[in-house]
């Protein structure tokens, strides 16, 4: 992976017209809304949230969520599957965890979402278990997967 650098999305905002759009791809994996520019801006002013992305050549290729106040649940998105660009997001995150104090780290993915999955659980991550969430009235079923930091 050349050129590749890892920024904070609160001090660079030249990126978030790219990371709205990267991350308005993903709503039903998210299990989200669209979002717009303006409301990104104002949502990264929180200080319970930190986004790191991964930019390849000025081009955002992934980015990690990390909700403080969910009690450190990430959520995690990329451009390209199979390129370590969400492993490369997990190990920064992590570090990002440890310096918030957090002792662990963890997700939600869909039952159906392999690829997600097998990131979480090649990174250290450990089934905690079947969970569900409601999404436009619809019951999603998912895996909810934790990591202990040391």
């Amino acid at each position: 992976m050349d050129n590749i650098k890892i920024i904070d999305l609160k001090k660079d905002e030249s990126f978030i017209a790219q990371y709205v759009d990267l991350r308005n791809r993903y709503i039903e994996l998210l299990l989200t809304n669209t979002v717009t520019v303006t409301e990104t801006k104002e949502w990264l002013t929180n200080k319970d949230v930190e986004v790191r992305c991964v930019i390849e050549d000025n081009v955002l290729i992934g980015a990690v969520i990390l909700y403080l106040k969910r009690k450190g649940e990430i959520a995690i998105f990329v451009k390209d599957q199979k390129r370590g660009i969400g492993t490369e997001l997990l190990k920064v995150i992590e570090k990002v965890a440890k310096e918030k104090n957090l002792n662990s780290i963890w997700a939600w993915a869909l039952k159906d979402n392999f690829i997600a999955q097998r990131v979480f659980e090649k990174n250290g991550f450990v089934k905690e278990g079947a969970d569900e969430r409601e999404y436009k009235e619809i019951i999603k079923h998912g895996i909810k997967y934790k990591k202990n930091l040391d």
